[in-house]
């Protein structure tokens, strides 16, 4: 059950051109998207988002398993494409995700970092 409104939620508004972020990859016909993350924990932090709203990670994962494992294989397809025009990450890049109370933005999320 949501408990914010997808008018409340900053990674609508950015799919949505209604917040500022940057959107570095956008995929229409999947509905996923790769947003750059407001509060970089590393030299290249992105957010790869359905465009749904989902108020959690582990609420997605749950509800929609197959398209849960299909945001993973975005993330990891378009970080290795992304490559060549972000050299941090031909260094190899860490997938994440948070499940419970640590989900600062209640938007179903896959943290894409740079290892430096």
């Amino acid at each position: 059950m949501s408990t914010h409104q997808q008018n409340d939620c900053p990674f609508c508004g950015i799919l949505n051109g209604t917040e500022p972020g940057t959107i570095i990859a956008r995929d229409d016909e999947r509905q996923f998207a790769i947003i750059q993350s407001i509060h970089p924990e590393s030299v290249v932090h992105w957010l790869a988002v359905p465009y749904e709203h989902v108020d959690s990670t582990e609420e997605f994962e749950r509800s929609q398993s197959k398209r849960f494992s299909q945001l993973f294989e975005y993330a990891i397809t378009n970080a290795k494409v992304a490559a060549a025009d972000y050299p941090f990450l031909e260094h190899g890049f860490t997938l994440k995700t948070h499940i419970g109370s640590f989900e600062t933005v209640p938007h179903a999320k896959i943290h894409i970092l740079a290892i430096e």
